[in-house]
């Protein structure tokens, strides 16, 4: 759902701000990569990543089945429900 989105993690020696592919974060526990500003290696645990990211996910599976529904449920306006 997310994979193809994109979250920026700022690096802890030169503040700059790193985009990575949330697909990175799903394969592993920990990633690492190189920052873009002053080629340190930095070491991400995914742990509350992932936590967070199946948070989201129910959430929007929630909407989802929430929109389906109120549309089931809302009925047809009728002459009588407007005033003129």
């Amino acid at each position: 759902m997310f994979e193809d989105e994109t979250i920026d993690i700022d690096c802890p020696k030169c503040r700059h701000k790193n985009s990575i592919l949330v697909s990175d974060f799903e394969q592993s526990a920990e990633s690492q990569f190189v920052c873009e500003g002053c080629k340190a290696t930095i070491k991400v645990e995914s742990a509350a990543f992932h936590d967070r990211l199946e948070q989201l996910k129910k959430e929007v599976d929630d909407l989802e089945r929430e929109a389906t529904q109120d549309t089931r449920k809302a009925r047809r306006p009728r002459k009588d429900d407007f005033q003129i």
